[in-house]
């Protein structure tokens, strides 16, 4: 197949890129900037051919999908605190628009939209979320829920009006090699304490190969939660912390603590123009348990999750 990867260059994305090569198709990455291409490894940069394009410049963007067949679109900056909450919202709100508008005038045979469980929303109870919950994240003033709900409104009306063959994934909270974000910070013995709260956690290759597996099997105009393994954040930690040998017992860190933290680390992103360590709507969900079934994707796709185990320890061993 001839593939065209948005966000060719980011964490899925590079793995996406990988697991594609590896099938023998014919992969295409757009990229903003040229430090960009070096995120990929130098042999897989000799087997793609970068496009040049920004999906918030429409202009750039044209007969980008030309000649593709299959469009995976994984571009979209990722953001929970309030500072970079606009910036994050235009990437997939008016991305995901101008790459689909380009996708329809190409005429491709599938577009597979990467979105998140945070579309789907957060549960109530310990309870796991299927892709019928009723979206919860408006109400609870998530922007990151929220940019993500919208985008994959963009997708599945022209799915539904017929014009864009279009299927939706819902990755979890995704680990594995060269993106450890919170495995680092616990595995170096810097992160003592886990916040109150449930996760679901899962592998990149096993949401690479979801991917994959989407456009192949999945029904046109439906969405897949592509999620791993649901646990407490204290029991994730310890898994990390004892992997690693830190020998450090984690801590739970309650959530009223989390609110105060959340406020100060808010403050600090908006003088500065970054990320909060602990942000506002991460901070909110403490007391909850974000549980997801993936139980669809394995039935309809045969969707596969390797156990948290291995992707922990691969994530510590890639550290070094």
């Amino acid at each position: 197949m001839r593939v065209l990867v948005t966000g060719g260059t980011g964490f899925l994305g590079r793995h996406l890129v990988r697991c594609l090569l590896e099938q023998g198709h014919e992969v295409s990455v757009l990229y903003r900037r040229e430090s960009k291409k070096d995120r990929l490894p130098e042999a897989v940069r000799k087997e793609v051919r970068f496009i040049k394009g920004n999906v918030l410049e429409p202009e750039s963007l044209r007969n980008c999908a030309r000649g593709m067949e299959w469009v995976f679109h994984t571009a979209g900056d990722v953001a929970w605190g309030r500072a970079l909450r606009q910036r994050m919202t235009d990437s997939h709100v008016k991305g995901t628009g101008h790459m689909v508008r380009e996708a329809v005038r190409s005429g491709v045979d599938r577009f597979v939209h990467t979105s998140s469980a945070a579309a789907v929303g957060f549960s109530l109870s310990a309870q796991p979320a299927v892709e019928s919950f009723p979206f919860n994240g408006d109400r609870m003033n998530n922007g990151y829920a929220m940019a993500k709900r919208e985008a994959e409104r963009i997708v599945l009306r022209e799915t539904d009006a017929g014009s864009l063959p279009g299927v939706v994934v819902n990755p979890t909270v995704i680990l594995g090699e060269s993106h450890p974000g919170f495995v680092r910070e616990v595995a170096r013995d810097r992160l003592k304490m886990a916040p109150d709260s449930g996760v679901n956690l899962c592998d990149v290759r096993d949401v690479a190969e979801g991917h994959l597996l989407a456009a192949k099997k999945g029904r046109t105009g439906e969405r897949y939660i592509l999620g791993g393994s649901n646990l407490s954040l204290r029991e994730a930690f310890q898994m990390i912390a004892d992997t690693a040998g830190t020998g450090r017992t984690i801590r739970t860190l309650p959530r009223l603590a989390a609110l105060g933290v959340a406020v100060g680390g808010e403050a600090v992103g908006f003088l500065k123009g970054r990320e909060a360590p602990l942000a506002w709507d991460l901070a909110r969900l403490c007391g909850r348990d974000v549980y997801y079934d993936s139980a669809k994707a394995e039935r309809e796709l045969g969707y596969k999750r390797r156990p948290l185990e291995e992707t922990i320890r691969d994530s510590v061993e890639w550290m070094g």
